[in-house]
Formats: structure tokens, C-alpha cells, sequence
């Protein structure tokens, strides 16, 4: 009975130790292979419970001889209620012999101090292939073909085909861009006054209302383009190509053409360009302004175009 009683507590007792024992072990795929192969090493950790630890860290330069291709992160290991670690190491040797993986130290906590835990060491062996003297020398392996090509040529074409597109591209646009500013050359009659004709393209504007149907642009538009006929034909002077300042410069000083004239074309050329280059819809009270102001700058001129026979068109 007393013997039944001490086997129990015997096997109770080692039980215990084994839940909570813990192991580390270094392992490997293989251990015999061929020069240049690869080795894939396994180092586990097993716990009965979790434990703070420092995994090891395998530094292959200590071996002479064996190089470390890859190695992976620290993975965690599930089994059961055990808590494991594990990490993956994968070596390589290209001369032969038996190389000795040491074994590694790995750090946890044990009732508040530091302890070492050691795996086993590992021998792994690297052969030769086997040399037959009778026979020629020759590659370990065959020679592996990739089927490879220079296309260097091709895309040096392909380079010169696509920049003469581009310039062809370029040439296409400045050509039509050219044709169309051309083509959008102001013209007018010369056989009608210049007073009467700018006169007459004003209320034509006015009565097409365009700014309220949203053509805020064509109607600064054509605004600027009557004033700056009126303007060539009783000043005789180049307006087409003048942007609104330099327009305004030219004018300065010229009969009839005061500093109230200049306010006036300031303001129409103030909301002329925001509704060109802005993309800008002025408030209703600008767009009727500024026609009110195209009246009236016409009409200051009408002295200088009673004088006028004609004029030629806007260069």
C-alpha cells in the first residue's frame, strides 16, 4: 500500500515538472547535401507557461565555411497550452565538410532572476560531388538556357518614332493655332463711320444678351473688340495685338481721351480679362456697367470719327 501511496506521488510530482518544463532545440531539414544546396535550420522554443525571454541570435560568420542565405522573424508556436517561439535559418556552404551549428543560449526569467537555456548542437555535412576520373570534366549542373533577346534596337526605333510624333504634334497645333488667330481677325465695314459702326455693334451686343444666357467671355469679347476697332480708325494706331494695360498706354494723351476715358476702359478691361483668363462671371451691376461705359467712350470719340473717311483693318 505505502509503495502504491510513493509511486502516486512520484508520478504527480513528475507531472508537474514536465507542464512546467521547458525546452529548446535546434533542428534541421537535413544534414547531408551537396555543396551550394540549402539547409533550412529550425530553432523552437517550448514552454509549459509564457515566460519572458531573449531569443537567440545565430551569427554564422563564428563558422567558417557556412553562410547565412535568409532568416525569418520570430513566429509563436501553439500547441496545445504550451507557449513556443520559433525561428527559421536557412545556410548554405560551397566546400565540403562537416560544419558544427554550436549550441545557442536563450535568456528567460526564473523567479526574478536570469537563467540560460541551451539547445543541442548540430552537425551538418556538405559532400562533394563525385569526380570520375575516366571521364572529361564537366559542369556540376547543365547549363540552364534563357531564352534572351536584344531589344535595345526596337526601342531606340520606337524612342524616334515617338518624339517625331510629338513634333509632328507641336507643328500641327502651332499651324492651326496660327490659321485660327487668322481667321479670328476683327472685320468690319470701312465704307460705315467709325462712330456709327461701333454705335451699332453696341446695341447689337446689348440686344443679344449674352452675358445673361451665361457667355460671359464672348461678351467682354466683342465689347473690347468694337473699342479697339473705334480706336485704330480715329487714332490710327495698331490695337489687335495689345493687351488691355498696353492698350490703355497707347491711348494716353490722345485727343479726347482723358483720365475719365481711362477709368472707364480700366473698367472694362478689369472684368474683360477676369471673364477671359479667370474663367470668372462678373455680377450683373459690372457686365451693364461696362457696356454703359462702351456707349459713352464712343461717344467721346465721335468728334475724331466725323473727321475719319474709313480706315483699314486691325493688323
Amino acid at each position: 500500500m505505502k509503495i502504491k501511496i510513493l509511486i502516486t506521488v512520484f508520478l504527480f510530482f513528475s507531472f508537474i515538472s514536465i507542464s512546467s518544463s521547458q525546452s529548446l532545440v535546434l533542428s534541421s531539414d537535413t544534414n547531408n547535401v551537396m555543396i551550394g544546396d540549402w539547409v533550412t535550420l529550425n530553432l523552437q522554443y517550448l514552454s509549459g507557461e509564457k515566460k519572458e525571454v531573449v531569443f537567440p541570435i545565430f551569427d554564422a560568420t563564428q563558422i567558417e565555411g557556412l553562410e547565412l542565405i535568409d532568416e525569418t522573424r520570430v513566429d509563436t508556436v501553439k500547441n496545445g497550452k504550451s507557449f513556443g517561439l520559433s525561428k527559421r535559418f536557412t545556410v548554405s556552404a560551397y566546400d565540403s565538410g562537416s560544419f558544427v551549428i554550436p549550441r545557442m543560449a536563450m535568456l528567460f526569467e526564473k523567479n526574478g532572476t536570469i537563467d540560460t537555456l541551451y539547445s543541442d548542437s548540430l552537425v551538418l555535412k556538405f559532400n562533394s560531388p563525385a569526380v570520375d576520373t575516366t571521364q572529361a570534366i564537366k559542369d556540376i549542373k547543365g547549363i540552364f538556357n534563357i531564352n534572351y533577346s536584344d531589344n535595345s534596337l526596337l526601342y531606340w526605333i520606337g524612342g524616334v518614332v515617338i518624339l517625331l510624333l510629338i513634333v509632328a504634334a507641336l507643328i500641327y497645333y502651332f499651324k492651326n493655332r496660327k490659321n485660327k488667330e487668322e481667321k479670328e481677325e476683327i472685320e468690319y465695314d470701312p465704307s460705315i463711320p467709325p462712330y456709327i459702326l461701333a454705335m451699332e455693334s453696341l446695341r447689337r451686343i446689348e440686344q443679344e444678351r449674352l452675358w445673361q444666357n451665361g457667355y460671359f467671355k464672348k461678351y467682354y469679347t466683342e465689347i473690347t473688340d468694337v473699342l479697339r476697332i473705334y480706336y485704330h480708325r480715329i487714332y490710327s494706331i495698331k490695337t489687335k495685338e495689345l493687351t488691355s494695360r498696353e492698350l490703355i498706354e497707347a491711348l494716353h494723351g490722345k485727343t479726347l481721351f482723358d483720365n475719365e476715358s481711362v477709368t472707364m476702359l480700366e473698367y472694362i478691361s478689369r472684368y474683360s480679362d477676369l471673364s477671359k483668363f479667370a474663367k470668372a462671371n462678373p455680377l450683373p451691376e459690372n457686365n451693364t456697367q461696362s457696356l454703359k461705359y462702351a456707349f459713352e467712350l464712343v461717344e467721346k470719340g465721335k468728334q475724331l470719327s466725323d473727321k475719319v473717311e474709313g480706315g483699314e483693318n486691325v493688323q
